[in-house]
């Protein structure tokens, strides 16, 4: 692929959310002007055949950074994805991503450069190209889960048993990979949101340790449609049905304290509007009698 001159593209505006391509993917970046991107460098550039024993440095152990955006490009151009109705203006997005600098938390599914750059404009932890992958993925694997594994395997048959557990274990990690994203901790959100994310994350751990015994037990049993979306379901449900449980009953917690609060004030208010009545009724009472 042919490299792109940078410098016959129009200036990005600040703030801007750019996207630049590479084998297989995109990589994303922020524009703070001057020729400036801030970007997590985890995948920022393409990787050969020879660089594959750099892999999974590279996919853990980036770090956010500063660059020219011909550094950022890596040789290719870019394009500016819009926001439609974004949360902050351009100045305010540049300052939330300069207040990540150097951070080294790189994640591929839960915390890569688009979640980045989607926190710093929208205030949203997401990245839709890994939602996609991971829902694909277990799609396809359900799919063949049911076509080769569920019903048709016998109690007899070790190959058919291990190839369905196979299928058991990476569509229940799929599944619970997908969950962990929509439950990310995002910075910036309150406390209270992160302790019921917390409890989700747990809820979609113990989903993805039921799972597999589930599985297994429909693929021995010959329970082919259970055997199949077991696997894919049981992690969304513990986490997301976690998440809503954790959720409630904060709210309920919340709603209490407040109904406690708002007593407490009203109770605050009638004493002191009876105060000022028992102090001139004491008045009253203990001026001398008028003479005549």
């Amino acid at each position: 692929m042919a490299k792109v001159d940078i410098s016959a593209l129009p200036e990005p505006p600040i703030g801007a959310h750019l996207v630049t391509s590479r084998k297989g993917y995109n990589h994303h970046g922020l524009y703070i002007g001057r020729g400036k991107v801030i970007h997590y460098s985890g995948m920022a550039r393409s990787i050969g055949y020879k660089e594959l024993g750099e892999l999974p440095k590279l996919l853990r152990y980036g770090s956010i950074v500063k660059t020219s955006i011909n550094f950022f490009c890596d040789g290719h151009g870019y394009r500016i994805k819009t926001h439609p109705h974004p949360k902050f203006t351009g100045e305010e997005v540049v300052e939330r991503a300069k207040k990540r600098l150097y951070e080294r938390s790189y994640y591929i599914y839960s915390n890569n450069c688009e979640h980045f750059v989607n926190w710093c404009i929208d205030d949203e932890f997401k990245s839709p190209f890994v939602t996609k992958i991971l829902l694909s993925f277990a799609l396809i694997g359900s799919a063949l889960h049911w076509l080769l594994a569920g019903g048709s395997v016998k109690k007899d048959s070790s190959f058919k048993f291990v190839f369905g557990s196979f299928f058991a274990v990476s569509g229940s990690i799929a599944a619970g990979l997908l969950t962990q994203q929509a439950l990310q901790p995002a910075k910036g959100i309150r406390a209270r949101e992160r302790r019921n994310r917390r409890y989700g994350r747990i809820g979609n751990f113990v989903g993805v340790i039921i799972a597999v015994p589930l599985s297994l037990l429909g693929v021995a049993k010959r329970w082919r449609l259970f055997a199949s979306l077991s696997p894919y379901f049981t992690p969304v449900l513990g986490g997301i049905g976690s998440y809503a449980i954790a959720r409630t009953l904060d709210t309920k917690k919340r709603v209490k304290v407040r109904k406690i609060r708002r007593i407490e004030q009203m109770d605050e208010l009638f004493e002191s509007t009876e105060e000022p009545e028992l102090s001139e009724n004491k008045k009253v009472e203990s001026a001398p009698p008028v003479q005549p």
